[in-house]
């Protein structure tokens, strides 16, 4: 048998570099009892994060502010009893970027949805318990933002990095042509409450960025082309179904 030193052995190892990690800001204040909500960048180019919170609620724990997300990166925030808010997330930092939006009350009171009523930026999916909540993973701006609606800010390649929304002052809709695909999904209209779960008993919130996340199953599965079939009156009559009217 053959014996080594520990300094032969060392000497015989591969080099591994150990994994890095970085931490969101609010992360490193998370308490027992918040909600956690990690963000995971598939978009395949950095996104820019920036926080919202709605007024008189308390806000994300240790007040993260405007940031990039690298490609494949994750960040985790965590949030109080009582919060409620939301996370802009696109190309550019912009107003009306897609949006992650919930509040919370304590567990089991929980709630979550992907919004693109103000715009649409990048594809989201929000998920928990091993299940898609809200949004809509279908790259949107593979379609043309025309009248009504409207690009209202350029990334930094040359093209469309945001298409505004015009129906985010009609409260039942319908959808205009170039968010139609993700309505009942993510929000495409402020009542487009199909997009909503409701509460859940969840604390652990995974959102995910991109369009080879896991698919919302209310999500249309249609041909996305300019002059394709639209199937939206099926979706209508499923909204008043849902509402009761």
């Amino acid at each position: 048998m053959r014996s080594y030193s520990l300094a032969t052995a060392l000497v015989a190892l591969p080099f591994i570099t150990p994994p890095s990690f970085t931490r969101a800001t609010s992360e490193l204040d998370q308490r027992d009892g918040d909600m956690t909500i990690a963000v995971t960048n598939h978009y395949g180019a950095p996104v820019q994060l920036s926080f919202g919170v709605n007024a008189g609620f308390p806000g994300f724990r240790g007040d993260p502010q405007p940031t990039t997300l690298d490609e494949d990166a994750t960040n985790t925030y965590a949030v109080p009893s009582g919060w409620a808010g939301r996370i802009h997330v696109g190309k550019v930092d912009h107003p009306d970027n897609s949006k992650i939006e919930g509040s919370f009350y304590g567990a089991g009171k929980g709630d979550i949805d992907v919004s693109y009523v103000d715009g649409y930026s990048v594809p989201i999916t929000c998920s928990a318990g091993g299940k898609v909540l809200s949004g809509c993973n279908i790259e949107l701006m593979d379609r043309e933002c025309n009248t009504p609606d409207h690009v209202s800010a350029w990334g930094p390649d040359g093209k469309p990095a945001l298409c505004s929304n015009s129906m985010r002052g009609s409260d039942w809709g319908p959808p205009s042509a170039f968010f139609a695909p993700c309505a009942g999904a993510a929000y495409t209209f402020p009542k487009d409450d199909m997009a909503n779960v409701g509460m859940i008993p969840e604390t652990q919130i995974s959102c995910c960025i991109g369009t080879s996340c896991d698919p919302s199953p209310r999500q249309h599965k249609r041909d996305l082309r300019p002059n394709a079939p639209s199937l939206m009156p099926r979706q209508h009559k499923l909204h008043r179904q849902f509402h009761g009217k």
